[in-house]
């Protein structure tokens, strides 16, 4: 059951839900407007107002502290203006027992900039009568790492565990890095052996042209010998060292290897 406006004030008057911070204009139907005390940097600073950037996201800290009852649950909801002005914010679920600041993460997916300003409303709270309460409330568990925070405390008690796992994602991307750096090494070194093979044969054809009876089986033979070494060339590439997995390809490069070779041959053979 979702509590009323009626109900979220007698609760407040009690010293529950909202226990610092509470503005009667921010009561609302269902609900109750959580505002910004401040927004806090990519360096950890603590800002009254600040510039959010397109694509970009932060934290902010409310201005309400809240006492969430062991029989009650508050649910973070973002509000339809915030949403159409291209803010997105998140929340966790406030469970039973938990007193705390409220951090939320708020992003800009839109193309301008949103200025997050100290007061300014930013989501919605709801909270939702329980059947019964639990057997172990927030407040009651062990290692509550969000209990009692009035300051932002990061990953809390989860710092290390998440930290290694960050690591563990950095890691495997540092390796992906190192993989299309050393393909990138490997294609350059072997174009360069591609253009070394080509000026090569355009050599070995001009001395051939020139101390040879040249006939046109003879230019064909020289021409495709040295396409053929290019595609060779072009092969190792494609297949051995960017790992090309299309089996269509392969099977018309090789089809078109087999060509120039029997080509070649056959011309060989007449020439002799």
């Amino acid at each position: 059951m979702i509590l009323v406006d009626k109900e979220i004030k007698k609760l407040i008057e009690d010293h529950q839900l909202i226990i610092a911070g509470y503005c009667s204009e921010n009561l609302n139907g269902v609900s109750y407007d959580l505002t910004i005390d401040y927004t806090l940097d990519e360096d950890g600073k603590e800002c009254v107002e600040y510039d959010l950037r397109p694509g970009e996201t932060v934290f902010i800290k409310t201005q309400e502290e809240l006492s969430i009852p062991e029989n009650i649950l508050g649910r973070v909801a973002e509000k339809n203006s915030r949403m159409r002005q291209g803010i997105v914010v998140s929340g966790p679920d406030y469970q039973p027992g938990h007193r705390t600041y409220a951090f939320l993460r708020v992003s800009n997916i839109s193309k301008n900039i949103i200025v997050l300003s100290k007061g300014s409303k930013i989501a919605q709270i709801m909270f939702e009568q329980l059947s019964q309460k639990p057997d172990v409330p927030y407040n009651a568990q062990t290692g509550a790492s969000f209990q009692n925070e009035v300051e932002y405390k990061g990953l809390g008690n989860y710092k290390k565990e998440y930290e290694q796992q960050t690591k563990q994602e950095i890691q495997e991307a540092k390796e992906d890095i190192e993989n299309v750096s050393q393909k990138i090494y490997a294609n350059v070194l072997t174009l360069m052996g591609v253009l070394v093979a080509v000026f090569s044969l355009i050599s070995i054809n001009y001395q051939a042209f020139t101390n040879a009876e040249i006939t046109m089986p003879y230019i064909l033979v020289m021409n495709l010998s040295m396409t053929l070494c290019v595609v060779i060339m072009l092969g190792l590439i494609l297949i051995f060292i960017n790992n090309a997995k299309n089996k269509k390809f392969i099977g018309i490069y090789v089809a078109a290897l087999l060509v120039l070779v029997i080509a070649v041959i056959a011309l060989c053979i007449s020439i002799l």
